[in-house]
C-alpha cells in the first residue's frame, strides 16, 4: 500500500523517516526495512540533539528527494458548485439504476508508473457492469487534453449527463427495445 499511499500523498512517507527503497517495502524485507528505518531516525535524532547543543532549533528540512520531486499539473477538475451538484445528482441516478456507485474526481494514473494522468468528473474504472463493460467516464467541461487521455485509457466518456443517461439505459440496461427509439 505505500506506493499507492506515496503516489496520492507526496513526501508524506518520506516525511515520517520511512526508506524510499521499494525493495524494502516487501514483506520478505521487513527485517532490513526496519534496520534502513531505524538509520533514517537516528540520524534525525542525532541531528535534532546537535542543534540543541549549538543553542539553535533548525527548521526540519524535508528529505532531499521532495525538494528534487518535480510535481506535475494533473488536468481536470469540477468548475462550480452547479457542475458538482450535477455530477452528484447524476451518480445518484446510476446507483438508483441499480450501477454500482461512480468515483467522484477519480484519479487516473498511468498502470505501468503509477504517475497521475488526469482527474475525471465521475468514474466508473471497472466499468458500469462491473468486469463485463468497458470504463465509463462523464467529463463536463474539461479540455480536449482530458478526453484524449480518458480515451486512450480505454474509457467510454460522456460530455453531458442527458447522453450519458441514455447510454445506460439503451446499452447497459436495454430498456429500449431495437426499433422504437
Amino acid at each position: 500500500y505505500l506506493k499507492e499511499f506515496e503516489l496520492k500523498n507526496p513526501g508524506a512517507i518520506e516525511s515520517h523517516w520511512i526508506p524510499m527503497d521499494k525493495e524494502l517495502w516487501k514483506i520478505e524485507n521487513y527485517p532490513a526495512f526496519l534496520a534502513a528505518r531505524r538509520e533514517l531516525l537516528a540520524s534525525a535524532a542525532n541531528n535534532f540533539l546537535d542543534s540543541l547543543i549549538q543553542g539553535e532549533i533548525p527548521e526540519m528540512e524535508p528529505p532531499l528527494s521532495i525538494l528534487e520531486r518535480k510535481v506535475a499539473v494533473v488536468p481536470g477538475n469540477v468548475e462550480s458548485e452547479e457542475e458538482e451538484r450535477e455530477i452528484e445528482e447524476c451518480n445518484q441516478w446510476a446507483v438508483y439504476q441499480g450501477l454500482p456507485e461512480g468515483k467522484y474526481m477519480y484519479e487516473l494514473c498511468d498502470p505501468a508508473t503509477g504517475e497521475p494522468l488526469a482527474i475525471i468528473d465521475l468514474a466508473w474504472p471497472d466499468g458500469l457492469q462491473q468486469g463485463y463493460s468497458q470504463p465509463a467516464a462523464l467529463l463536463l467541461n474539461e479540455p480536449a487534453e482530458v478526453e484524449e487521455i480518458v480515451n486512450h485509457a480505454g474509457y467510454k466518456y460522456f460530455k453531458d449527463v442527458e447522453t450519458f443517461k441514455k447510454y445506460v439505459e439503451r446499452e447497459i440496461l436495454a430498456l429500449t427495445e431495437v426499433g422504437y427509439e
